[in-house]
């Protein structure tokens, strides 16, 4: 794919994607930690926490396919730039019509009380990285101070 390909093309600097730990480190992509290195509390908790983003997003792809029958029966059969062009809108589109329809209260489940508080994490915007290291370093120590701040951490 020409995202992980390129990632200098989709990505500024301190902008990532995070991945499981079959994927390298690099600028834009910070996987989670492998052992024995796993094995320490901190990188323990940070794996942990990379496991419940991957969860979530899973539901939430899930909610969005349980309202929206036509997301479930997408086919990637993608002959062009064109047909990206239209799956990219189809999704956005019903992802648009979702929240729309949650901010008006209809009958769909809300909102977990759960996941409120995720929208009050503060991103920054210029984050002065030097290495990937660096960067997944700051990311970790981000998530992990996130978490202690909300009573989430230390896992019993």
């Amino acid at each position: 794919m020409g995202l992980y390909r390129n990632a200098q093309l989709f990505f500024d600097k301190g902008q990532y994607l995070l991945a499981n730990s079959a994927y390298p480190l690099t600028d834009h992509l910070i996987p989670s930690i492998k052992s024995p290195m796993a094995n320490l509390p901190f990188n323990s908790y940070f794996n942990y926490f990379l496991s419940k983003s991957h969860v979530r997003n899973e539901h939430t792809i899930g909610i969005l396919k349980g309202r929206w029958a036509s997301l479930k029966q997408m086919r990637l059969q993608l002959n062009g730039e064109q047909d990206i062009i239209a799956y990219v809108t189809w999704i956005k589109a019903c992802c648009i019509l979702h929240n729309m329809l949650s901010q008006i209260n209809d009958s769909w489940e809300a909102l977990s009380d759960e996941y409120k508080d995720l929208a009050n994490v503060k991103v920054p915007q210029d984050m002065p990285c030097h290495s990937a290291q660096e960067l997944q370093r700051e990311v970790k120590e981000a998530c992990v101070e996130f978490n202690y701040a909300q009573g989430i951490l230390p896992i019993p």
